[in-house]
């Protein structure tokens, strides 16, 4: 176990998952308190490292920036404008186009102009992009399998669910 696993594990909770559930019942989710609610922060702040683990490969590969994989997958999405992409990752647009600039020296990205609009640049990936796209996501679904496989599809697809309403999509922060 690396040092930083030996810390993490002084940091992890005590709480019993099982038993806080027993003990909670059918309560609405007011009735936790933060033994609970920090159980799950927990959970979220570091819930993202095996992600990241999954996209390390693909980032070293092309020295890129700490969104630039998932920029990748966002485009290979169907994000295509680098406003749109600012938007998804709430940045400003400076250090989405600097991720871009390693992006498309790294070959994995193209630009061009809009054809609605030629004011405005349309992204497209590469068939090398395509490729780092596909790595990504093998890499990202044998994590979320190793690390989920004791839950069934329906548990995962709730979860999911779950971290979709925590993210509070169109909040502002």
């Amino acid at each position: 176990m690396s040092d930083r696993e030996v810390t993490l594990s002084r940091l992890r909770s005590q709480l019993d998952p099982k038993a806080a559930r027993e003990k909670a019942g059918s309560a609405d989710v007011s009735a936790l308190g933060w033994d609970e609610i920090g159980f799950l922060c927990e959970g979220l702040a570091f819930a993202a490292r095996p992600l990241r683990q999954a996209t390390q490969s693909v980032t070293e590969r092309y020295d890129l920036g700490p969104r630039g994989a998932w920029i990748i997958n966002v485009i290979s999405g169907g994000v295509a404008y680098p406003l749109d992409l600012a938007r998804v990752f709430k940045v400003g647009r400076s250090l989405i186009t600097a991720e871009l600039a390693r992006l498309t020296e790294a070959g994995l990205i193209t630009s061009r102009p809009g054809e609605a609009d030629r004011r405005r640049v349309e992204l497209a990936l590469t068939p090398e992009g395509e490729a780092a796209s596909a790595q990504i996501c093998d890499e990202m679904r044998a994590a979320i399998l190793r690390n989920l496989a004791g839950y069934s599809a329906d548990e995962v697809l709730h979860f999911a669910e779950m971290l979709r309403t925590v993210r509070g999509d169109g909040a502002d922060c």
